[in-house]
Formats: C-alpha cells, sequence, structure tokens
C-alpha cells in the first residue's frame, strides 16, 4: 500500500499531528544549524543543571499524547530519511507537547569514550522525558546529563 494511501486511512487527529511534525521539524532544523544556540535555547524551557523532570506529573491521557507525539516525529524523520538529529527531534515534539500543555523535560547530556585510534571522542545527546520517563531519544542510561530544559504545565 502507497504511504499516501495508507495517510489517508489514518483518523483526522493522526493526520494533523504527523502534518505538526513536519511543519515544527524544518524550523528546529534551521534553528539548530543556522542561529547561534544562545539565541534559541531560552524558548526550550527553563533551564536545571543535570536530568530534572516535570514538577507535575501528567495524566495517563498526556503520557499517551507524548507517545503518539514522539511516534509522529519519528515517522515524519524517517520519511525525510533521518536527516534530523536527536537535539532537533526532541524540540520538535517538545513544542507539540507545549501546545497540548504537557509538562516535559528536554534533557542534553553527552558520552564520551574511545574510538578506533585510541582517542577520547565525546558524543552528545537530546532525550526528552514526561513523567519521568523517556519518550524520545532513549540511551539506556549511557549518557550522562548536563542540564534539562524544563516546560511545567499546571494539571487541569
Amino acid at each position: 500500500m502507497s504511504k499516501f494511501r495508507r495517510f489517508r486511512q489514518l483518523s483526522a487527529n493522526r493526520k494533523l499531528m504527523l502534518l505538526e511534525a513536519a511543519a515544527l521539524l524544518p524550523v528546529a532544523w534551521f534553528m539548530v544549524r543556522a542561529l547561534p544556540f544562545r539565541w534559541w535555547s531560552h524558548r526550550l524551557g527553563s533551564s536545571t543543571p543535570g536530568e530534572s523532570d516535570p514538577r507535575q506529573h501528567a495524566s495517563v491521557g498526556a503520557s499517551a499524547s507524548a507517545s503518539e507525539i514522539s511516534r509522529s516525529v519519528q515517522i515524519i524523520n524517517r520519511l525525510a530519511f533521518g536527516r534530523f538529529t536527536c537535539l532537533m527531534l526532541a524540540m520538535a515534539a517538545q513544542w507539540m507537547l507545549n501546545r497540548r500543555k504537557i509538562s516535559s523535560s528536554l534533557v542534553l547530556g553527552t558520552l564520551t569514550e574511545r574510538s578506533d585510534d585510541d582517542r577520547l571522542v565525546m558524543k552528545a545527546h537530546a532525550w526528552l522525558r514526561v513523567n519521568a520517563q523517556t519518550v524520545l531519544g532513549h540511551h539506556n542510561g549511557r549518557y550522562t546529563p548536563i542540564t534539562s530544559y524544563l516546560r511545567n504545565y499546571q494539571e487541569e
């Protein structure tokens, strides 16, 4: 079945979520690639050291929405042949969560390991947490959290 036919068969809500992800990922790409970090980092939320979770825990429905948002962002990235980095994916997903007033934490971390030629190599990674669970950018605890950007919303 063609991708277009599969898209047409999706629910209206799912289609809108995919289109939202498709619109936000290029914005995140532009910000990361073209603008200095200090110009846009404040838009990610309030910065705290290490890995922090939002103060308010989201409802079960919010957790399900977070999973759907994560899937939508990953699907669009796959359709774009993986052009977006983990930071871009986490930013777009966090913006989608913000629109739905779901508290989240975008975490930036690093990993230092030895390369094949025995040099130390530092790698960076971004992941997104909702309800103390990683919903995007799973890493099995290999990365050390450096900072978190929190977005807190009151439960309604």
